[in-house]
């Protein structure tokens, strides 16, 4: 059978093969746009990625130059590090040394040993270096220790600082609230400067020695020569042995008095503090004065109104500060005059405290001389450099009170003295 086709004339269909050769020939062109367009994409394609590769290049040649620049500047860095005249270690946050230096390692007594055997024990060893790797504060503080190693003893400094460590690397000062993760610690060798200290403390010492030898000789040459006196009229019978008693025992206490004072100033050692009636105490410091100032024909008078008053106490102490006080009012007071001491218990809602007034008519100290009073060495007068007060003083906080002065030229001296009532 004949194909169908033939029933078509064939000159008509050409019409419509026009119309698709067109169509081709539109989508050819439009075929032919596309693959121009994208030929020009792809050339500018390749144009970013030669300047991306450029871009590249130029960073990575950049991070190379930072890495050995930041070699260098570690390299830099460890050599002034190990060039230090100080120790420099370096822990993590369990104590594990990731830098220590040359002079550390000296100053330690771990020359020559590695690093990686350096991570707990041998600085454990060192009980400041552990207290420092444990604290948990940010406050920078400094803690001295003695260290013997097989080549010598030696008195270290050891600084520590403590620091955080986040995951970018970031490096902040540690916080209470927050653990540090690294520890420094600078390690200074203070040998010399102890000794320097000792020798400055032993040569102190021996210029307090000194003042003090000059202040006892002072203070013990008038008495002795009184006592000479009149052992000197006993012995040829120009005055009979009951008048020279008096002077003979006003100047045996000025004499007991002074030595008591010197060892009193030169212990360091603090009180035993026990029960005390301080009625029974004044009366006693009183009665022993008294012939010092008959000596001088100044009255002495004692008013009591604390009663049975007890405070914690040293009996030998108020006594002796008791005592200063006195002979100091009798030195600054004229014969013919007077020194009244007055014992007070005060009661507040805080407190209960006695209150001892000194109060004499001598002849007064000048305003800017009040300052000085107790300055170990100073005298109202200058005649004496004694230590009376200066006593009085130590003797008085060591009871935990206080003591005040109050004067005017030629209207007397009023001195108060306030101790805390015992508990």
């Amino acid at each position: 059978m004949l194909p169908s086709s033939h029933l078509v004339p064939i000159q008509q269909p050409r019409q419509g093969m026009r119309g698709g050769a067109e169509a081709l020939a539109d989508a050819f062109s439009d075929f032919s746009l596309a693959a121009g367009r994208l030929e020009t994409s792809y050339q500018e394609l390749q144009k970013e990625v030669a300047q991306l590769r450029a871009v590249l290049a130029a960073r990575s040649q950049a991070l190379r130059s930072s890495q050995a620049e930041n070699t260098q500047v570690k390299l830099a860095l460890r050599r002034i590090v190990d060039s230090l005249p100080c120790g420099v270690i370096v822990l993590e946050e369990q104590g594990h040394v990731s830098l220590i230096n040359p002079e550390a390692q000296r100053l330690l007594g771990l020359a020559g040993e590695k690093i990686e055997s350096l991570a707990d024990t041998p600085l454990h060893r060192h009980r400041s270096l552990a207290v420092a790797m444990e604290s948990p504060t940010s406050d920078e503080s400094e803690d001295e220790l003695c260290v013997t190693t097989p080549s010598a003893a030696r008195w270290l400094a050891v600084r520590s600082r403590h620091f955080l460590q986040d995951s970018r690397g970031s490096v902040t000062a540690a916080t209470p609230s927050y653990p540090r993760q690294q520890t420094i610690l600078i390690v200074r060798d203070i040998t010399h400067h102890k000794k320097l200290e000792e020798e400055r403390e032993a040569a102190r010492r021996v210029v307090a020695l000194a003042e003090t030898s000059a202040v006892l000789a002072h203070e013990v040459r008038n008495p002795l020569a009184s006592l000479e006196l009149f052992v000197g009229l006993i012995g040829e019978g120009g005055m009979e042995a009951t008048e020279c008693v008096p002077h003979l025992r006003a100047g045996l206490r000025k004499l007991a008095a002074t030595v008591n004072n010197v060892l009193r100033w030169q212990s360091n050692g603090s009180l035993q503090l026990s029960p005390v009636v301080l009625a029974d105490a004044m009366r006693s410091a009183v009665e022993f004065a008294r012939p010092l100032a008959q000596q001088k024909q100044i009255e002495l008078a004692l008013t009591d109104r604390a009663g049975d008053m007890v405070i914690a106490g040293d009996e030998n102490a108020i006594q002796q500060l008791v005592l200063n006080l006195v002979l100091n009012a009798l030195h600054h007071t004229p014969a013919g005059g007077g020194l009244q001491i007055t014992v007070t218990r005060l009661e507040s809602d805080s407190e209960v405290k006695a209150t001892i007034e000194f109060r004499d008519t001598g002849c007064g100290i000048a305003a800017e001389m009040l300052p000085l009073l107790f300055k170990p060495g100073f005298s109202a007068s200058g005649r004496s450099p004694g230590l009376g007060l200066a006593v009085c003083q130590k003797i008085t906080e060591q009871h935990g009170g206080s003591i005040r002065v109050s004067s005017r030229p030629g209207e007397g001296t009023l001195v108060v003295v306030e101790i805390p009532a015992a508990r």
